[in-house]
């Protein structure tokens, strides 16, 4: 689903060695790479070199190879030096080899290789990985020394040239910040996502030692089950028998809307009431949300009783959270912790990515070549054993991120977790394209059968045309991705891994409602030159070429309805090409296939489809990559990490959000020109009353090419993700409703004030304590000079700035920003939470 639309060559560090003396060449090769040339504007292209020393005792032959990682490449950068051939593999690795006496380096000599792209560097981390050398007999070099520079974002700023690319320099934060200001926190909701209504009753009560009585109506035991269990891990007083105990009752009661609830607080008694089940447990995540922050870090003295009375539902029925653990795997434990976040902030859907080309992380008892190959990712010339290190994983396949899988135990064991948190999990294993690591695995069994003459079991579930001579390059660089949709073989192997997966969900007592089959991104050649799609279209002759892809979807839909599972895809699954121009395919709309409108780039023209694809029949989540794709780049600053191909967001982006109007959700293009609402609303199509209902909701997706730890996830999702929780619940923002242009933007201002006062106040300090505390993004300050005095803000008022003016990065022991600052050229800016995260360092330009 991401794209690779800026690319970018750089090239790596390594050393040389040999059989004879590999222990003495240790860290006996230094390599720094150098940008030389970097423009952002119409004239957009970079030139960089890499600096190889040799410090060894003596000369690399030619015939050495530097492997190398980066998904950013431009694939027709130009080697400026003799003697340097340059080759893809497969996705962002490639590999350089030293050919001719120009490569040698002789001992104690420096290689310099130059190349030039037609893209421009935009961010530090998108720079090589994972370098990996080897000499010409093979051998390979360890303890690579690897240098590179790095861009500040004045540099990036200074080589924009005229360039719109919004670039956070720290003066435009502090104007993007101007207009917040910090609230009193008793006048902030009460929590996120913002109830309905909520009325204070009176003074908050603190209550200590005293008992807990937790009762449910039969209905909602599970509820009330799960809110026991939560304040006894946190809350374990020694009682005194003379308190007064606190009462909680979650009780039914008929006339809620789907999923509302009230809460009342009163004295020590507590009421939730709920029409169904899930209704309930928002309650109870209610009133876990009053707790204060401490509360989270266990033994709490007492329990926090508000006085309060909450009336809420959401506005949309699907509040979802997507997570790609193929790219780069997430341990289970992970897992674990995403979908507390998500209860906690009442998202009810997991949308678990499981399968990609780089990997293949759900145990199929089966096909078990699925995880003994297609989990594994490590170095090797030919991947006779497992997958190349896509995304600088690694040469060990035994190492985490590149490998890893979820055994059908694990998988139940997720499935239960979500399900006593009321998230429904909607697997994903995509197809056709998008199936590298199946269809690797699946010839691993072929020849195990092959070598062992069984030559029907070798093809019961091949996915390839081995004489397909097709000519393709997918959306992230690979040339075999694309299993061959003529085969019988094909459906066999969809069928069983469906069918076992339905057996895990059948174990723990869920039913397996909707399968996630992909479809996105196929590319444009497959199957044009595949012999057994020329004999299957000679016997099928009502069909066409064009008409291959449809052929497999309506096929496989065919087979999930049977089982009772909806299908559901990606945009595209729902589309045709018509005259050049993508359309809603009316053909499959009856079926009610559910569709993620996910290719929304602002500017792009795509911004509406899903209003098109919902008007034309279809359920649709709206899954905006300009608003709710989390693995894009907080900002335009190169320290920060992310894609760029859909622009860049923060917890702004998902927040303006409007699902309703998403002609207002945007300020300008991904280019950086400004975005007019009244030319976009009048280009958007309306969505018509039947079309509003198939709308179903919205969804985060965090794609991880990008990210290596669980550290770096929940980077990348907080605090992004509580603009999505806001959006999903609250549904149309108030501002959208003014009148005028100028009365929305200040309408706007005011709720984003109220919103990240909010985040700051309250819901950080929570999620630092909540299940031992969450990695969190902090903004960097904004600043601005005015004569000899520096001013700072921030994004997110009430937090602490910290600075120095001896050019250190400033720490929480460092002077606490409350006013303006004499000007020094070596002062140096800092935000940090209240458990101390620290953001980027803010300088102004020297």
């Amino acid at each position: 689903m991401s794209r690779f639309v800026l690319s970018f060559f750089l090239i790596f560090s390594v050393l040389l060695t040999s059989c004879e003396a590999q222990t003495s060449m240790n860290e006996a090769l230094s390599i720094r790479w150098e940008l030389i040339e970097n423009q952002l504007d119409d004239s957009s292209g970079s030139r960089a070199q890499f600096v190889i020393e040799n410090h060894s005792g003596q000369t690399i032959e030619s015939g050495w190879k530097l492997y190398f990682n980066s998904i950013f490449f431009d694939l027709n950068a130009q080697i400026e030096s003799p003697g340097i051939e340059l080759t893809h593999l497969a996705g962002d690795f490639f590999v350089l080899t030293g050919r001719g006496k120009e490569a040698a380096i002789p001992k104690g000599g420096i290689l310099t290789v130059s190349y030039r792209s037609k893209n421009p560097h935009l961010k530090n981390h998108h720079a090589p990985d994972a370098p990996i050398f080897t000499l010409a007999n093979g051998t390979i070099v360890p303890d690579i020394q690897f240098e590179k520079s790095e861009m500040s974002v004045w540099d990036l700023r200074n080589q924009a040239g005229e360039s719109q690319l919004p670039i956070p320099t720290p003066d435009r934060l502090f104007e993007q910040n101007e207009g917040l200001s910090v609230l009193p926190k008793e006048d902030l909701p009460p929590f996120l996502p913002t109830p309905k209504t909520w009325k204070i009753n009176g003074e908050p009560q603190w209550v200590t030692q005293a008992g807990l009585a937790v009762v449910g109506d039969k209905s909602f035991a599970k509820a009330a089950t799960f809110l026991t269990k939560r304040i006894k891990e946190n809350y374990n007083p020694e009682i005194l028998k003379t308190e007064k105990p606190i009462q909680i009752r979650v009780s039914k009661k008929d006339g809620f809307p789907a999923e509302g609830y009230s809460l009342e607080i009163r004295d020590r008694r507590v009421l939730i009431l709920a029409s169904d089940e899930r209704g309930a447990f928002y309650g109870v995540q209610s009133f876990l949300a009053l707790q204060p922050a401490d509360f989270w870090k266990g033994n709490a003295e007492g329990l926090l009783l508000p006085q309060i009375s909450i009336e809420d539902y959401p506005a949309y029925s699907y509040r979802g959270f997507f997570l790609d653990v193929a790219r780069n795997f997430q341990p289970k434990e992970e897992i674990f912790r995403i979908l507390d976040l998500m209860a906690l902030y009442k998202l009810n859907t997991f949308h678990f990515n499981l399968a990609n080309d780089e990997g293949w992380r759900i145990e199929i008892e089966a096909l078990p070549e699925l995880t003994q190959y297609g989990s594994k990712r490590g170095f090797s010339t030919d991947e006779a054993d497992f997958q190349w290190p896509f995304y600088g994983s690694g040469i060990s396949p035994d190492k985490y991120p590149g490998t890893g899988f979820y055994t059908q135990e694990d998988f139940k064991e997720i499935l239960r977790y979500a399900q006593e948190r009321q998230i429904e999990v909607i697997p994903e294993i995509g197809f056709p394209a998008h199936s590298r690591a199946a269809i690797k695995s699946m010839e691993k069994r072929y020849e195990r059968f092959q070598q062992a003459g069984n030559l029907e079991k070798a093809e019961e579930f091949r996915l390839i045309d081995p004489e397909d001579q097709s000519e393709y390059l997918s959306a992230q660089n690979f040339r075999d991705n694309t299993v061959c949709v003529c085969k019988e073989s094909v459906y066999r192997f969809f069928e069983t891994v469906v069918m076992e997966m339905k057996g895990m969900y059948q174990e723990v007592g869920t039913p397996l409602k909707v399968f996630h089959t992909g479809g996105d991104e196929v590319p444009y050649g497959v199957w044009e030159k595949s012999p057994i799609c020329e004999e299957f279209l000679a016997e099928n002759k009502s069909l066409k070429q064009e008409d291959l892809g449809p052929y497999f979807r309506s096929r496989i839909g065919f087979f999930l309805k049977n089982e009772g599972i909806q299908q559901a895809g990606w945009e595209e699954i729902g589309q045709l090409a018509d005259n050049g121009k993508v359309v809603p395919n009316p053909n499959f709309a009856e079926r009610k296939w559910r569709l993620y409108a996910w290719n929304a780039v602002a500017g792009w023209g795509g911004e509406d489809m899903a209003y098109r694809l919902a008007n034309a029949g279809f359920p649709v989540v709206i899954s905006s990559s300009a608003n709710y794709y989390f693995d894009l780049a907080y900002d335009w600053d190169p320290r920060e990490r992310g894609h760029t191909w859909s622009g860049v967001g923060d917890m702004y982006q998902s927040w303006k959000s409007v699902p309703g109007k998403f002609y207002l959700s945007h300020d300008q293009t991904i280019d950086g020109k400004d975005w007019n609402w009244e030319k976009a609303k009048e280009r958007f199509e309306v969505l018509t009353e039947e079309g509003k209902k198939n709308i179903l909701g919205i969804q985060g997706q965090l794609w991880t090419e990008t990210v290596k730890s669980p550290e770096m996830l929940e980077y990348y999702v907080i605090p992004k993700i509580f603009g999505l929780v806001q959006r999903a619940w609250e549904g149309d923002p108030d501002w959208s409703s003014a009148t005028s242009i100028e009365e929305k933007k200040a309408l706007r201002l005011k709720e984003w004030n109220v919103f990240v006062n909010q985040v700051a106040q309250v819901e950080l300090p929570r999620l630092e304590s909540f299940q031992g505390g969450y990695k969190i993004r902090i903004p960097a300050p904004g600043l601005k000079r005015v004569g000899d005095q520096v001013f700072a803000n921030l994004q997110l008022p009430g937090l602490e700035i910290r600075y120095t003016v001896n050019g250190g990065i400033p720490s929480r022991t460092d002077s606490l920003y409350s006013g303006p600052v004499t000007y020094s050229p070596n002062l140096r800016f800092r935000a940090f939470s209240p458990n101390g995260q620290g953001s980027n360092v803010s300088q102004l330009e020297d």
